[in-house]
């Protein structure tokens, strides 16, 4: 009777997955730390926070070259600014970073050389730019009552009323915000002057105008 060979009880091992597992996660745990820098990175520079690390030149910034007078309109704003790199620990907040930026309208207070041009810089129109307290008023002057080498639009005067006795201060600081040019009058030309009074004033200012006894000087 033949027997059968015998056969060995040993199985050849097994290869396990656990090893393979173990080298994709050494490689996907740097993959997802640097995708997840970089995002970070990508968003801190769509967002704007650090500008200055992501330009060092620093943030576009309208600036003004020459002074201007409140009342004056966009287009001398435009004339007179430009465009300079600051950082942003230096620009003003609501500073415009293009001249094509600047709003249609007037400047609502002066501008001094050298400085930022706001969204809040621009009024849509001549009265929205007096400031609160203040008013529009017209009143007819003839020239010597009114021009001189200060008296012009955008200047400052004092309103004096002239009586027969004694002359009294109306107000201080009045801004002309619309007179002709002083070199196109004649002697005896009355013309239109629009002053911006304090509102407390304007019933005194247009009483005296209407006497002629309302006089602009200089300040």
């Amino acid at each position: 009777m033949s027997r059968k060979p015998a056969t060995s009880s040993t199985k050849p091992p097994r290869i396990r997955a656990h090893s393979s597992k173990l080298g994709l996660q050494r490689i996907a745990i740097p993959f997802i730390a640097f995708a997840t820098t970089a995002g970070g990175l990508f968003m801190l520079t769509t967002n704007g926070t650090p500008t200055e690390e992501v330009n060092p030149d620093g943030i576009a910034t309208v600036v003004v070259l020459s002074a201007l007078p409140a009342g004056a309109p966009t287009a001398d704003v435009i004339a007179s600014s430009e465009v300079r790199m600051l950082p942003s620990s230096a620009r003003a907040e609501g500073a415009l970073t293009d001249l094509d930026a600047i709003p249609s309208g007037v400047l609502a207070a002066d501008l001094v050389p050298g400085q930022q041009v706001l969204i809040s810089s621009i009024a849509d129109d001549v009265v929205d730019a007096l400031g609160p307290g203040l008013v529009a008023v017209s009143v007819r002057l003839d020239p010597q009552r009114w021009a001189g080498p200060l008296t012009t639009t955008g200047d400052t005067v004092t309103v004096h009323d002239v009586g027969d006795n004694a002359t009294t201060v109306i107000a201080r600081e009045v801004r002309i915000v619309s007179a002709p040019d002083p070199s196109e009058l004649g002697s005896r030309s009355e013309q239109v002057i629009t002053l911006a009074v304090p509102e407390n004033t304007a019933t005194d200012v247009i009483t005296a105008a209407a006497d002629n006894r309302l006089w602009l000087v200089g300040s």
